[in-house]
């Protein structure tokens, strides 16, 4: 029977032991933290086996809070500062970095003393759900922090996949970019994934967000009726370990007037890329039009 973590793992279909390796976890230790709901993963192995399958699925940052919610269901939530909120903020500031060994230990739901003991190095137990509890109850990001401790993880791998899987991924672009001249949506989102994140970026700032396949689907077809005809002509492609990169020419017929000034008729050229980041299984879970 698989552990909340190891079902959090087979959800995002990739290969576990690939993940491991990089994580520099021995294989027993992995089978168990998979299997075992006596097995806890400590920090440094939360933070890496989690982070680097989710770099592997091609998720964004925040799908780590998603995986935390996932895996420690249960945990003991609440601020660590709530009770100092009527103080000035300098105050709050001090109070934050002197707070009360057992006041800490009682509200993360961690053993009396056991702060005393990892100090003396009496114990190496810290669970990662413990310091998990401690990071949220000081109202930090439990990633952010991670990497501060532990350091950043910048990628899983820098190879390429192999031809096979190459060709299958050029082949879901140029399927999807010739849906989207079609203005086909049901031919879009065929090889999107049930979680995709879109997101559209012009002038480097984000000016659409969308999480998830129906999310996309009804975009998609509210955007028909904003162009009578449109075109993405791809220049380039290239491939990275886990994402496929297309740089495209766009023109199009306006269909009605934009706030912008954009009147109905009116010719729109111009040049951008696209970013397709794949899962193992070859779904595409991420998609970024930058203009």
């Amino acid at each position: 029977m698989s552990t909340l973590l190891g079902e959090y793992l087979n959800s995002l279909k990739i290969v576990k032991d690939k993940i491991r390796e990089l994580a520099n976890v021995k294989r027993p230790r992995m089978n168990d933290l998979n299997n075992k709901e006596t097995a806890k993963p400590t920090p440094e192995e939360f933070y890496k086996i989690i982070y680097l399958a989710i770099i592997s699925a091609g998720l964004p940052d925040s799908e780590f809070g998603n995986a935390i919610e996932t895996i420690f269901p249960t945990r003991p939530k609440g601020s660590l500062l709530i009770d100092f909120k009527h103080l000035p903020k300098e105050i709050q500031f001090l109070k934050k970095y002197t707070l009360r060994q057992n006041e800490v230990e009682e509200k993360i739901g961690m053993s009396e003393n056991k702060i005393s003991r990892l100090a003396n190095e009496k114990t190496k137990d810290l669970l990662a759900v413990e310091l998990i509890c401690f990071i949220e109850g000081l109202g930090e990001n439990v990633l952010d922090t991670f990497k501060r401790i532990y350091g950043p993880i910048e990628t899983v791998d820098s190879s390429l996949p192999s031809a096979s899987i190459l060709n299958d991924r050029t082949n879901k672009v140029v399927q999807y970019i010739a849906a989207y001249n079609d203005m086909k949506v049901d031919n879009m989102v065929e090889n999107l994934a049930d979680h995709v994140l879109f997101e559209n970026i012009s002038n480097n700032e984000v000016t659409l967000s969308i999480q998830g396949k129906d999310a996309f689907r009804e975009q998609a077809i509210e955007a028909l009726s904003y162009f009578s005809e449109r075109e993405q002509a791809i220049g380039s492609i290239t491939h990275t370990y886990n994402s496929t990169k297309i740089v495209i020419n766009y023109k199009a017929i306006a269909a009605m007037d934009f706030p912008n000034g954009l009147k109905k008729g009116d010719e729109i050229s111009l040049k951008g890329k696209s970013i397709f980041e794949f899962s193992e299984d070859g779904k595409i879970v991420r998609l970024t039009d930058i203009s």
